[in-house]
């Protein structure tokens, strides 16, 4: 079975999973434009409703999260909180927008596991970096799992 993992994931054609969640619409198709650039091969999945993120989240393969930190029905922290608790077996790279300045929160985003917090407006080289860099330790996580699994 691990070898069949190992296969897919490093298969030409797999897509690395990654979910946008923003309340507003015009800032979803922002990062989403941007990741598009990337030329990553990626499978990128916007919601604007937290909610159904949550949803969405359950069961499936994800290799990171950009969300929005204010949003009507939860913050992004409550969100990652939430889909994590359905990804015990793996901790998701997270990246969180906020237009809060805030030195004090984003410190405590991070002490609380978020992988990198970004003010906006976002800067499309300074996300494209923090993309690039996630999405390849996920890539690299998942071979070492895989590594230590088949010993």
């Amino acid at each position: 079975m691990c070898n069949l993992v190992r296969d897919i994931r490093s298969s030409t054609n797999f897509k690395q999973t990654v979910l946008i969640v923003d309340d507003q619409s015009i800032a979803l198709n922002i990062h989403r434009a941007i990741l598009e650039s990337l030329k990553l091969n990626l499978n990128i999945v916007t919601k604007t409703d937290p909610c159904e993120a949550v949803e969405w989240a359950k069961n499936k393969q994800i290799d990171l999260i950009i969300t929005d930190f204010n949003m009507g029905e939860m913050n992004g922290l409550d969100l990652i909180q939430l889909i994590n608790s359905d990804h015990k077996d793996k901790l998701i790279p997270v990246v969180i927008i906020t237009v809060l300045k805030s030195k004090h929160l984003h410190k405590s985003l991070i002490k609380a596991g978020v992988s990198a917090c970004i003010t906006k407006p976002v800067s499309t080289n300074n996300l494209s970096n923090i993309v690039r860099f996630l999405l390849q330790r996920s890539k690299d996580f998942y071979n070492n799992q895989l590594a230590s699994n088949s010993k």
